[in-house]
């Protein structure tokens, strides 16, 4: 799959410095290049891609917030992993307070798994355990579907960074 960004980078600027230091005026720079208008095309890989989506770090309410929440923004001490998301919602004035609420319920009838209040703008995220597999995860949103049926057609593994 091929994914296009429009990129300026501040290290492509020395792009047309020769190795002594003096420009090279026989080709044009990237820096020109860019410069003349049109669209540039970056093509990443896949794997790229969802290494860049997995280390964007996810605003998290403050301890005094919450009863729980997600590890700290910095990438050292997490993998990748999956979580059961409960709930999803940008509603700017119910999602907060929902999100709020169904994190207590779904912590009190499965205290074994930790639970996490997410905002990611303008998404409200409830999600719960740190699973290292798919298979884990799926087991767990099976017993939540069963313990919440009204639930059920929000309940989903998703991919995130857990704490190993």
């Amino acid at each position: 799959m091929r994914h296009t960004l429009r990129v300026l980078s501040a290290a492509i600027l020395t792009a047309g410095v020769t190795t002594a230091g003096h420009a090279d005026t026989s080709q044009p720079t990237i820096v020109d290049h860019i410069t003349a208008g049109g669209t540039n095309v970056v093509v990443m890989p896949e794997e790229l891609l969802q290494r860049l989506v997995f280390t964007a770090p996810a605003q998290t309410e403050t301890p005094e917030e919450t009863q729980s929440t997600d590890q700290p923004r910095t990438t050292s001490g997490r993998v990748a992993g999956y979580r059961v998301q409960v709930f999803s919602d940008n509603n700017a004035r119910t999602a907060k307070n929902e999100a709020r609420s169904k994190q207590r319920l779904v912590a009190s009838k499965f205290p074994q798994y930790q639970t996490y209040v997410q905002y990611n703008s303008p998404y409200w995220r409830v999600k719960v355990g740190d699973f290292r597999t798919q298979q884990e995860a799926a087991a767990a949103a099976e017993e939540m579907r069963k313990a919440f049926p009204a639930y059920k057609k929000e309940i989903r593994v998703v991919r995130d960074r857990i704490a190993h």
